[in-house]
């Protein structure tokens, strides 16, 4: 509130603040009835806030301006500091002269700070808060980016499974991250992934599409250029290795002998090119296949890698395939799981997962005998063929695979093996 006060009093407002240094006094007006008097009150070190009460305002501000300078000056007799305390006093006082703020306040700040933390790891705290929360990047929520994101995508022609796969995981994530995308750290990542409790193949899927989101917005300008995002800060989990599980060629022809015509291709590019499934389900298009030249071609924009490659097809997978020329769109297949289950029990051979490419790796390696060229093929390092398929099948067998071919008949149900 304003006052006006005689001629020789400067007009001003209620608490007047009377510093010296760190030190500060207030002066309140008090009213009781028709008087009016002047508190002056202040803080000490020993005995708290005190209070002086005055009847003239000039008095008032004669003595809040003595006991500042008291205060700012050290009179450490008035505050009942001696020795070691003396010491502290001033040590504290120094160190917060740049600050501009009093001792006093700046003890209550920092053990309301402590009591937030519950510890005394203030500094660490603000460094965090410094670089995550006040970051200079623009306000973008999770929500925001996963909008743009699945719009891009879709407007990039990826498949449908590409977009569901966005659905179903960054769904998932922006329903738990409910904040701006900078603020998330790998910490937060790694325990968002650890709590959902399922294998390290499962927790790669959902990191592999989690990188690409941060990348996406970094490239948006919502995380920083020149830093490595949380994502990718958040390395792969280890996958145990196990021996390679495939089939035998007398499996596969039983196999495609109980495939429907329409089920067919997805066995095939499997387990005679290679293919992952997963590239099936993300859209692989049958213009892929070119019949001419005997090759397949696996875009980036679907290959687990991120990288396009090209396959040389073998002679048996070209027969299979020869009936479906001139077809378009996707080969995917609906319920895929299903309807392999469906065959695997009328056929009376066991379901093993993955494992038509794993046959497909063992036997090319064992007729190509070059662990580089078969590794281009199924999109992995030669390293990796080497450990997994390196002398699983004889030449034998591997032949045998490989002459795996349908016989000149519209009725499929019969398979060669010459």
């Amino acid at each position: 509130m304003r006052r006006n006060f005689p001629h020789s009093l400067i007009q001003t407002e209620f608490p007047i603040l009377v510093k010296k240094g760190h030190a500060t006094v207030k002066i309140y007006e008090v009213k009781n009835r028709e008087t009016t008097n002047y508190t002056v009150a202040y803080l000490t070190a020993a005995n708290g806030r005190k209070r002086k009460t005055f009847a003239d305002l000039e008095l008032a501000k004669r003595e809040a301006h003595n006991i500042a300078a008291k205060l700012a000056t050290d009179d450490l007799a008035a505050l009942k500091l001696s020795g070691t305390d003396r010491q502290m006093h001033v040590a504290a006082q120094q160190a917060l002269a740049r600050t501009g703020l009093a001792l006093d306040a700046a003890a209550r700040e920092f053990a309301r700070a402590f009591d937030i933390l519950g510890h005394d790891g203030i500094v660490e705290a603000c460094r965090y808060y410094k670089k995550h929360v006040e970051t200079g990047l623009p306000d973008k929520p999770v929500a925001d980016v996963f909008e743009k994101f699945e719009d891009a995508k879709r407007k990039e022609g990826m498949s449908a499974a590409y977009l569901k796969d966005i659905k179903m995981i960054l769904g998932r994530f922006k329903k738990h991250f409910k904040c701006n995308i900078a603020s998330i750290v790998t910490e937060d990542l790694r325990d968002y992934l650890n709590a959902m409790h399922v294998g390290p193949v499962t927790l790669n899927n959902h990191r592999r599409l989690i990188v690409v989101f941060f990348n996406f917005a970094k490239a948006h300008g919502w995380l920083r250029p020149n830093e490595q995002t949380a994502a990718d800060a958040l390395g792969a989990y280890k996958v145990k290795e196990r021996d390679a599980v495939i089939y035998t060629p007398s499996e596969v022809a039983r196999l495609l002998a109980a495939s429907d015509d329409e089920f067919v291709p997805f066995i095939v590019l499997q387990a005679f090119c290679g293919v992952r499934r997963e590239e099936l389900h993300r859209g692989l298009q049958w213009h892929a296949v070119n019949f001419d030249r005997g090759t397949l071609v696996v875009p980036a924009a679907i290959a687990k890698t991120g990288r396009k490659r090209k396959i040389d097809l073998p002679e048996n997978a070209l027969a299979w395939l020869a009936p479906y020329r001139g077809k378009h769109g996707a080969i995917f297949v609906k319920d895929p799981r299903k309807r392999m289950a469906r065959v695997a029990r009328e056929s009376g051979v066991e379901w093993k997962p993955n494992s038509f490419r794993h046959s497909f790796g063992s036997y090319r390696l064992e007729t190509v005998k070059n662990a580089g060229q078969v590794a281009l093929e199924m999109g992995n390092s030669a390293a990796v063929v080497m450990r997994h398929y390196f002398e699983i099948v004889d030449a034998d067998a591997a032949r045998e695979y490989w002459n795996l071919k349908p016989l000149p008949k519209t009725d499929r149900k019969i398979v060669a093996m010459t």
